[in-house]
């Protein structure tokens, strides 16, 4: 319930170590992102009791101490590097999976570096900082100011001399050299994995190919969609014996299924009229101040300080005029919009470089090439508009299919160099009276158009004060009493749905939650709910407590609770049943395509005894599977690029059809460079390699994500 009303010589790298007790890299944005992708050990104790574990990876806790000690780790070296950022709520769910993808992998791609010996010796860790190779992200953090080079000498000095003044050096130091030896480490097993990948020239050769060849075949086919059988029937044992013997692919975790109401908590009338209240002593101090900047900072504007100037169509349509007609130091508002109270303050004024206008227009498609047509009923469209027959705008949102549709055809404000309509239309606008209406054709048809503006090349730098209108302690204390009272009454005699429709709420289900996995439609953070869904002690039946969500109320009931096993046999009952009915289809259908065929010698003679017709298919080929009056079926394709010119086949069982292929001829084509071929297949299967290597020892850990137990 809511808290709120309830053995190598020393090189060179080692002597300056030694000499100044420790090293500091100084590490920048820059270093930053380089640090954060790579590996880091954990090095974190496990405690044995289970209440305390946040998650397991091959069996073994990840205790919440661990993960905690790693995302606060990632956490300081943000602040350090980015003083005074401000650490949110999304930034805080960042790192979060940043110290759980971390862990991840090193617990479980770390011991592969070991067992295959991976390492970074000394002379390679100088050569990277100080020697001829300096690593990149080093280079970065040590440039000349003025040159933005990278200067080496200010490298070497930093090491040997500033390093003593700053008392966090051997840590500093000791920390990114841990993670920049084990980026360095990742990159040698990536090297590793993808040096194993070649492609040969016959590879080359095949590849392009199978890419580019074409086959003229003639199929006869008996499709299993056009032979309904009402003799064959598919059982329940049927269907349960398939699924077991293809277990790993109707495997089912196990899940649970809820009905649950939601009561956004909505700011009233009177929190309005209170809010607005503040913002007109808002915009009067608003005015008075000199420092706009500090001002809109200090009130934590939803909209930050922004120094550009604005052209039209930068604001709302509602206060835009009153902001470019203001003299700077003017203050415009308070307005409400979509529950946000807005301040502007007008504090310098500008030219644009190009001019704008404002319009409205009407397309009238051109039905083939009679242009002349539709400037005929464009014509008599604007007679009908100005008789008031019709509006403008009703025409406009009945024929108009861009981003005027609903807006009567407005534009909005167009720049002359705009692409986002057509030039023709653009440079009428420009040459029109305010009011006047003309028509003009272009690529997309003919338009009928209204110029609603006088041009402007003015802009504005606007200073803005905004605020979301969040519900008063009252409000959402009323709220929370309707949930009590749902709550109350749903403990009683009356089901779920009974209460829910008597208190005027929408009931909603939520099904198949899976505790690895989670998700619910309608809630924007589940894990307050997963952790009562998923303990121990809840059952089917039960009813929560009231959950206070981001601003909502939820109460919920479990409906159904379904241990680990195979699927719900009815989940999957259509598409297993498509499969074991085609199965048996086959058998008859290969008796029948197989007596045919003992009568026939040729694909007309085959297609007659069967009373169907012979297709042709003059360029069948591998990138597209799709044949006429089957669909996709790679089996029987695969049958056709297997025949010799002039060959038949034997009877092909189909994943669609029982088919017989006859190949007429090999077209001809153009054969690509095996070279660039080579190239182009070796580096896209390192990419694949290289991210395959990596998912199957992370799927192979059975990893454990149970993160939501401790975190909303």
């Amino acid at each position: 319930m809511s808290d709120k009303y309830n053995s190598e010589d020393q090189s060179v790298l080692q002597k300056i170590q030694n000499q100044t007790g420790c090293l500091l890299l100084v590490i920048g944005v820059a270093m930053l992102a380089f640090v954060l992708t790579d590996l880091v050990g954990s090095g974190s104790s496990i405690f044995s009791s289970s209440e305390n574990n946040i998650g397991e990876i091959a069996g073994e806790p990840v205790s919440y101490d661990e993960f905690n000690q790693t995302f606060e780790g990632l956490k300081a070296q943000l602040i350090q590097n980015n003083p005074g950022i401000a650490f949110d709520e999304n930034m805080s769910k960042q790192y979060q999976q940043q110290a759980w993808d971390m862990i991840v992998e090193s617990r479980l791609i770390e011991p592969e570096f070991e067992k295959l010996a991976l390492t970074i010796s000394l002379a390679e860790l100088e050569d990277l900082t100080i020697g001829e190779n300096t690593h990149p992200q080093i280079q970065q953090s040590f440039r000349d100011p003025e040159t933005n080079q990278f200067d080496k000498q200010r490298l070497i000095r930093f090491l040997k001399e500033d390093i003593n003044t700053n008392p966090d050096a051997l840590q500093s130091w000791n920390s990114f050299q841990e993670q920049f030896t084990a980026g360095l480490i990742a990159q040698k097993y990536n090297q590793l994995v993808t040096s194993s990948v070649y492609t040969t020239d016959l590879e080359a050769v095949n590849f392009g190919r199978d890419n580019n060849q074409t086959k003229n075949a003639t199929i006869v086919s008996l499709p299993y969609g056009q032979h309904e059988d009402s003799t064959l029937t598919v059982s329940d044992n049927e269907i349960m014996a398939y699924m077991k013997a293809h277990s790993t692919q109707y495997k089912d975790e196990g899940n649970r299924d809820i009905e649950f109401i939601r009561l956004n908590v909505i700011p009233s009338k009177e929190d309005s009229m209170d809010m607005m209240f503040q913002a007109k002593e808002i915009s009067e101090k608003f005015a008075e101040t000199s420092d706009d900047s500090a001002f809109v900072s200090i009130m934590n504007s939803e909209t930050p300080f922004n120094k550009e100037y604005q052209r039209r169509g930068s604001f709302s349509a509602s206060v835009e005029d009153n902001i470019f007609s203001a003299n700077v130091g003017d203050i415009i508002g308070p307005s409400q919009e979509n529950g946000v109270y807005t301040v502007y303050k007008v504090i310098g004024n500008g030219t644009d470089s190009v001019s704008s206008i404002r319009g409205s227009h009407i397309l009238i498609n051109v039905s083939g090439t009679d242009t002349a047509q539709a400037e005929k009923s464009a014509r008599e469209l604007i007679a009908q508009i100005k008789s008031g027959a019709t509006t403008f705008e009703a025409e406009a949102n009945k024929k108009n299919y861009d981003a005027s549709r609903g807006k009567g055809g407005d534009m909005g404000w167009v720049r002359k160099d705009s692409r986002t309509y057509p030039k023709r239309l653009v440079n009428r606008l420009f040459k029109s009276a305010k009011g006047q209406y003309f028509v003009v054709r272009s690529k997309k048809g003919v338009h009928i158009g209204k110029t609603t503006s006088q041009a402007s090349r003015k802009t504005v730098q606007v200073a803005i004060v905004d605020q979301k209108i969040f519900p008063s302690t009252k409000t959402d204390g009323e709220y929370y009493k309707m949930a009590g009272d749902f709550l109350t009454k749903v403990n009683g005699e009356k089901s779920f749905e009974e209460v829910a429709e008597e208190l005027g709420l929408t009931k909603r289900v939520a099904n198949s939650i899976k505790e690895g996995s989670l998700a619910i439609p309608g809630v924007s953070n589940p894990n307050s709910i997963a952790k009562w869904l998923f303990d121990d002690a809840s059952n089917e039946g039960d009813v929560s407590s009231i959950f206070d969500i981001d601003g909502s109320y939820y109460v919920a009931r479990i409906t159904n609770i379904k241990p680990e096993g195979l699927v719900d046999i009815e989940e999957v009952r259509p598409v297993i049943e498509e499969i074991i009915l085609g199965e048996k289809k086959s058998e008859k259908l290969f008796a029948k395509m197989n007596d045919a065929l003992g009568k026939s010698t040729n694909a007309d003679e085959l297609a007659g005894q069967l009373e169907t017709t012979p297709v042709s298919i003059p360029a069948a080929s591998f990138t597209n599977s799709s044949l006429p009056y089957v669909g996709r079926d790679r089996v029987i394709t695969g049958t056709i690029f297997g025949l010799p010119v002039g060959g038949q086949s034997e009877i092909i069982i189909g994943e669609r059809a029982v088919a017989v292929v006859y190949l007429n001829n090999d077209n001809q084509y153009e054969a690509t460079d095996a070279k660039d071929l080579k190239t182009q297949i070796t580096d896209q299967s390192k990419q694949e390699v290289q991210q395959k290597s990596r998912q199957i020892i992370i799927d192979n850990g059975n990893v454990v994500d149970l993160r939501y137990r401790f975190y909303n």
